[in-house]
């Protein structure tokens, strides 16, 4: 049996990807989210051209642009702006997506695209963490698809990610505060 060293070097893409994204959703600031965000969709972006996923690459490419956005108009705490980009963006997403059409498979990950774009959107992370593991189920099912095994595993450590976060941000910090 021979060993397939570029297969290998493409999974490895991936892993690189996920470490990124599981530590992401540990952070609890919008822009340094944001940040570990765009080089895990990096990452996977150039893993999935690889592999043959041109929807995954195109929209992936365009998500680090969106964070990049997003985290300049956060910074500024500026929320009209943040909701004009949400909707352009996710226009934009729809678009590329469909653009880029792979089958049926590419409806899961256009509306994964766009319900991320409205979670990395908003800088209250609590209302962000629920949307972002919804958007990992997505993934997961198209990384499957593909064939991107750390895909899987990545996009199913950022749903563990997520819902450890939840608990660790939302409920057990929601139960420590004193009653007035």
């Amino acid at each position: 049996m021979e060993i397939n060293w570029v297969e290998i070097g493409i999974q490895l893409v991936g892993l690189l990807g996920a470490v990124a994204g599981a530590l992401a959703l540990q952070c609890n600031r919008h822009s340094r989210t944001l940040l570990l965000k765009m080089t895990e969709e990096g990452l996977f972006g150039i893993q999935y051209l690889l592999l043959g996923g041109i929807t995954g690459f195109a929209l992936n490419m365009v998500g680090i642009l969106r964070n990049l956005i997003f985290t300049y108009l956060g910074k500024k705490n500026n929320q009209k702006a943040l909701k004009y980009a949400r909707w352009i963006l996710a226009v934009v997403f729809a678009g590329i997506g469909f653009w880029r059409w792979e089958g049926t498979i590419s409806i899961l990950i256009i509306f994964a695209k766009v319900l991320s774009t409205c979670a990395y959107g908003t800088t209250n992370m609590k209302k962000m963490r629920p949307m972002l593991g919804v958007t990992s189920i997505c993934w997961i099912v198209y990384n499957a698809y593909i064939g991107s095994i750390f895909g899987v595993v990545s996009d199913s450590a950022n749903l563990l990610s997520c819902l450890i976060s939840i608990v660790r941000y939302d409920i057990l910090k929601q139960q420590e505060k004193p009653k007035a």
